[in-house]
């Protein structure tokens, strides 16, 4: 279910990248596919604690690139460099952020969600960015989008962990 869920989002955030701007609050806007991709960045970190690190990194190519082939065959990239932009930078921040996760996960769940969380929120932000439209001009409103949701998701795994002894959610 964790993995249908993370799949879905990657392709929603195409979807609604292409074609809205939203508030993050605090007066910034972002493409619209900002919370799908704050979301992602958490439910990878769950699906590797629950799964295992072999299992989680195929879904995260197979997802980008599923979702670049959706978004190029039903037209929802208008440009093709952003379709190009959105599975280069998931793929290299989903990577960093597994980089980050993995040693930190056995220490703390809930700290390793947000710290790989922020680290995948940062490099995804700027490389999308910046591959897409040569510009850092979202970059705020991306960091924040994001932020919020990792915060969500990272209060949900400390809320988990509290109801459920750490051995029954480890591998």
């Amino acid at each position: 279910m964790l993995a249908t869920g993370y799949f879905g989002l990657v392709v929603l955030a195409n979807w609604l990248a292409s074609r809205y701007v939203v508030s993050v609050g605090f007066g910034r806007v972002a493409p619209a596919g900002v919370f799908c991709i704050g979301g992602v960045l958490v439910l990878r970190d769950w699906l590797q604690q629950l799964r295992g690190l072999l299992w989680t990194m195929p879904l995260v190519y197979v997802a980008g690139l599923a979702s670049w082939g959706i978004g190029d065959l039903a037209g929802w990239t208008r440009l093709e460099k952003i379709a190009v932009a959105s599975v280069v930078a998931f793929t290299v921040s989903e990577t960093a952020e597994a980089v980050v996760f993995t040693p930190l996960r056995k220490r703390s769940l809930t700290l390793g969600v947000a710290l790989s969380g922020t680290v995948g929120n940062a490099l995804d932000s700027w490389l999308f960015l910046q591959l897409a439209f040569a510009s850092q001009s979202f970059f705020v409103g991306q960091f924040i989008g994001k932020g919020e949701m990792i915060a969500l998701g990272t209060m949900f795994t400390l809320g988990r962990r509290r109801l459920l002894p750490a051995a029954a959610l480890a591998p």
